[in-house]
């Protein structure tokens, strides 16, 4: 998208103004502005740098770029008035490290010598179980329930280096809920919205000695290269308690019986062998992760929705996701569509091992069952008008072809 000097004119208090959006189309001199020197120190024809002051001016339009005031509102138009910008970079991809952890990261955090990975129960389990969460080992170490996503906390540089000591928070990916520690000392995935920032930062430290005093002096550009994936170790401690993620030790009954979890706490000592190494996810397996949160919640709450048609008889007033959900089908089918029998060989098996994968993910995370619970919902109504009679024309209109595309997602 671009900066754009749009045609129109919405502005109140000046009638010659034009409005200022983003477009993708760069035809024309629309998206065109000069950049001009607000300082006398500076001339036209030299380096723009870094802090300088500068007035941008539309080509299409020969206004500035002005920020304006109205309504109890500001808002960005192109006028005859000047308003002064500074350009401020916010990263640099020739500065990162390659190999090395940075800010927006999607990752797993493997324990050490223990072959266990940080993660919550699978989607089998209801969602208060799936708050809960446990070091596991075995396979979920591919699976989507064991990524996270590293967030930044005060961010000056966008992906930036991480370094020893400087605070972000853990968001689960395929729920979207982050790792938090609550009032009682528990360990548990909280909801965005209560997820406040003393309960969810943490930080990674190279040692439980007090040998490094917290962070250090902010630095400009993308920073130094700390921690580096699969190689250094990471200790995971709460910003506001001090505290250090660990593990409850099993009973000596369980781990004769071959439990394969262990829940993680948090506690002041912890143990010995607290150490983490980081694995940075591949980058069509982050996204098909997103695509698992965003299409559970969706279903669900197409689901929900259902159940109270069920429950309650005739309410055309419920605002059932009806279209959304029929986007969301089309999407996923265009997602799991085969590749084309005309590519050549080894580009094929490219892509039906991404494929393969992206089934696999979405299997893993129970995404068939959701389906299935979707089609069992649909099915209690014996046509589109009986569907119609109890949900409203629209959904009516749609019972048909959301169910021939469920149908054709589990094909």
């Amino acid at each position: 998208m671009y900066l754009c000097c749009l045609s129109t004119s919405h502005s109140s208090t000046d009638k010659l103004a034009f409005d200022v959006g983003l477009q993708e189309d760069t035809t024309g001199e629309a998206c065109w502005w000069t950049i001009h020197p607000a300082s006398k120190q500076r001339s036209e024809g030299e380096k723009v740098r870094v802090g300088d002051d500068l007035i941008l001016v539309s080509v299409s339009s020969e206004r500035y770029l002005h920020l304006s005031y109205g309504y109890g509102n500001l808002h960005v138009d192109a006028a005859f008035q000047q308003t002064l910008w500074s350009v401020v970079p916010t990263c640099s991809g020739s500065e990162v490290a390659q190999g090395y952890l940075i800010g927006g990261d999607v990752l797993r955090l493997l324990h050490g010598h223990m072959d266990e990975c940080l993660t919550v129960p699978s989607g089998e389990h209801g969602e208060e179980q799936r708050r809960s969460v446990n070091y596991e080992g075995g396979a979920v170490s591919i699976h989507a329930r064991s990524l996270w996503r590293l967030e930044m906390l005060r961010v000056a540089w966008s992906g930036s280096h991480i370094r020893w000591g400087q605070p972000f928070r853990l968001r689960h990916v395929t729920t979207g809920k982050y790792l938090s520690l609550t009032d009682d000392r528990s360990l548990l995935l909280m909801d965005k919205d209560k997820a406040d920032v003393k309960s969810t930062a943490f930080c990674f430290k190279s040692s439980k000695e007090k040998l490094d005093s917290g962070m250090k002096k902010e630095m400009d550009g993308m920073g130094i290269a700390d921690i580096k994936y699969g190689d250094s170790v990471c200790y995971v401690q709460h910003i506001d308690t001090s505290l250090w993620l660990t593990y409850q030790a099993m009973d000596t009954k369980c781990a004769r019986m071959g439990g394969v979890q262990r829940k993680a706490i948090m506690h002041h000592e912890g143990h010995m062998d607290d150490g983490l190494t980081l694995s940075r996810s591949q980058h069509e397996e982050s996204r098909t992760a997103r695509v698992i949160r965003s299409t559970v919640f969706l279903f669900n709450h197409f689901i929900r929705g259902l159940d109270v048609l069920c429950k309650k008889g005739n309410m055309s007033s419920l605002d059932l996701p009806i279209e959304s959900v029929s986007l969301s089908l089309r999407d996923l089918i265009g997602y799991f569509q085969p590749p084309d029998e005309h590519l050549e060989h080894e580009e094929k098996q490219n892509r039906l091992r991404a494929l393969k994968n992206r089934q696999n993910l979405f299997q893993e995370e129970g995404m068939i069952s959701l389906v299935q619970e979707c089609i069992d919902r649909l099915h209690v109504y014996s046509s589109a008008a009986h569907f119609a009679e109890i949900a409203g024309k629209e959904a009516g209109e749609a019972w048909k072809s959301i169910l021939n595309s469920l149908y054709e997602l589990l094909g």
